[in-house]
């Protein structure tokens, strides 16, 4: 890997044709957003580029991916990923290109070096803003559907600009963003100011088995029997860990959720104070300041334990 700056990055897609664009396996808000905006804007400067197909997407982001899918005959000569920190993270059917990513723009410190060039900086609230600047450099005018879709993963990975991940250079950009003049007020309230009934049941079943095991932690946990009581899917999965972090007192939250497969998702939140990123590679995983993750067998008991001595450590206690 050779890390590169936005200078760089800009003057390798100047002269890329072709281009497939990889967003990571059950893309959120900042990878659908960051992909839908870096391949608008390819195509704004005459380019063939397309997104690499990833399902599942969830529907509230599909906007922003299933237009923009490669249709099966389509060969890419440059293939470029976007908040997608290593190849365990390649949607199905793509693992086996991750070996010829010409270009990667993330903004995970865990990211693994897979491409043959890397636009990382860990410091960004989201992968978002990285696209952004690369739009600019590239003299992209920013449309209001670039816009929009890089709102969306500014927004969902600081979850509406509150978590300590969010600086001063985050909110210029939204801010330069909203003049485009996309219906912000209108994605905020799709985004964060409503929720299903099935996601309320699936809250009010995590809050009902919520336990904290030291006053400034708090756990819980979704098994497959809780989710499939609640009908709830890959949608009503969206930021669920953020709830950890709600009850007053608490710096860290841990959620476990149960995948299909029989495996867990292990999602840490933390007040800053503290690198997530460090306490959930005790368990396989890795990711932020504020919000790291692990997928991991269980049982759920051990993977709590695992963290919570990680945790502990890291605390000095």
């Amino acid at each position: 890997m050779e890390r590169i700056t936005v200078d760089r990055a800009a003057a390798l897609l100047k002269t890329a044709e072709d281009i497939l664009i990889i967003t990571h396996v059950r893309p959120d808000g900042d990878a659908a957003g960051s992909g839908c905006a870096l391949c608008l804007g390819l195509r704004a400067l005459g380019k063939t580029a397309y997104l690499a197909s990833n399902p599942p997407s969830m529907a509230r982001y599909d906007r922003y991916m299933g237009p923009y899918f490669a249709p099966a005959e389509f060969a890419p000569r440059f293939i470029a990923a976007v908040d997608t920190p290593g190849p365990g993270q390649f949607p199905p059917g793509w693992e086996t290109i991750a070996d010829r990513t010409d270009l990667a723009v993330d903004h995970h410190g865990t990211n693994s070096g897979y491409a043959r060039y890397t636009f990382l900086e860990e410091d960004s609230a989201a992968t978002g803003e990285l696209v952004y600047l690369l739009l600019r450099t590239l003299n992209v005018t920013v449309t209001a559907d670039m816009a929009e879709a890089l709102y969306t993963a500014l927004a969902t990975d600081t979850d509406c600009f509150r978590t300590p991940a969010a600086t001063a250079r985050t909110l210029t950009i939204a801010g330069a963003l909203r003049e485009t003049g996309f219906d912000a007020a209108g994605l905020t309230r799709r985004l964060f100011g409503t929720k299903s009934a099935t996601r309320l049941r699936l809250e009010s079943a995590l809050f009902a088995g919520m336990r904290f095991p030291r006053p400034e932690v708090c756990v819980m946990t979704a098994d497959m029997a809780t989710i499939a009581a609640c009908g709830a899917g890959e949608d009503d999965m969206d930021k669920l860990s953020l709830l950890t972090v709600l009850p007053e007192g608490v710096r860290f939250g841990l959620l476990l959720r149960q995948l299909p497969d029989g495996r867990w998702k292990a999602s840490l939140r933390t007040d800053g104070q503290v690198h997530a990123g460090t306490v959930m590679g005790a368990v396989g995983g890795g990711g932020h300041t504020d919000a790291a993750g692990a997928v991991t067998d269980g049982p759920p008991e051990d993977i709590q334990a695992a963290v919570l001595a990680a945790l502990a450590k890291e605390q000095g206690l």
